[in-house]
């Protein structure tokens, strides 16, 4: 059976963004990577 890796790069700051999130609110990861993802793809100016 194959195996699928997915790699990915985060920026520093999206990180740390990422650390006071999740200690500030309890929500589950994916929903919490999904809303920084969109947020910084909405300050880059991208369509989301």
């Amino acid at each position: 059976m194959a195996k699928k890796i997915l790699s990915v790069t985060i920026d520093e700051d999206i990180l740390s963004k990422w650390k006071g999130y999740a200690d500030k609110e309890c929500i589950n990861s994916s929903k919490l990577i999904e809303k920084l993802l969109k947020e910084h793809l909405k300050r880059r100016g991208a369509n989301v």
